[in-house]
């Protein structure tokens, strides 16, 4: 399909489509005639890593190789493109002892972690956490843990296999959006038990 109804089915200006092909992530060589389903979906994916995500071009490309490597199965894609995002807000200190981290982690089963920033800044946040007074003990971590993995397998379940584009736009900005929506259940859920407390056990 041309440019400008590339632009109307997928929301993305003709402009920004421009771009795009200028720097590699999209096709140079459209078919007016052609019904481009999987293109439409990749601009989409585009805009959504750049404004949304707030990744570099490099990053989308990056991840854009990912998704033509015919190799990869939709599990190993979902591992392979969120390998590199970050936690929101979280920030690793350079004199943080992780090594007290690294073992309460391996009591809960991961004993081999992967050098990728959200493991680190996972690790820095264990450790603050134990700095601070306010550290899991191994019922409370592991709780977490078996709560986590439940996320982790329903997010599995969910995924939505139509075209290796709509996989990445499951991985990726879904694990960005349900990571605060996993954050904002857990503080309703705290409202709730408080709710449910006397006045005598809330003081």
């Amino acid at each position: 399909m041309s440019i400008s109804v590339l632009s109307q089915r997928s929301g993305v200006s003709v402009a920004t489509i421009k771009y795009y092909i200028r720097e590699g992530l999209i096709r140079s060589t459209l078919d007016p005639k052609a019904d481009d389903v999987e293109t439409v979906n990749q601009l989409r994916l585009i805009r959504g890593l750049v404004h949304v995500v707030g990744l570099s071009i490099r990053q989308v490309r990056k991840i854009l190789n990912l998704v033509r490597d015919p190799e990869l199965s939709p599990a190993a894609l979902m591992t392979s493109v969120t390998a590199d995002l970050p936690l929101a807000g979280a920030r690793v200190a350079d004199d943080t002892d992780l090594a007290g981290a690294r073992a309460a982690l391996a009591s809960v089963g991961f004993d081999e972690l992967p050098d990728v920033p959200y493991v680190n800044q996972l690790l820095a946040a264990i450790a603050l956490a134990e700095e601070n007074g306010v550290g899991m003990d191994a019922e409370h971590l592991a709780a977490y843990t078996t709560a986590a993995r439940e996320c982790a397998k329903s997010d599995f379940d969910h995924m939505l296999f139509d075209s290796p584009s709509r996989e990445v736009q499951t991985a990726v900005l879904g694990t960005l959006i349900y990571d605060s929506i996993l954050i904002g259940l857990r503080r309703l859920a705290h409202r709730e038990l408080v709710d449910q407390l006397t006045p005598f056990q809330s003081q």
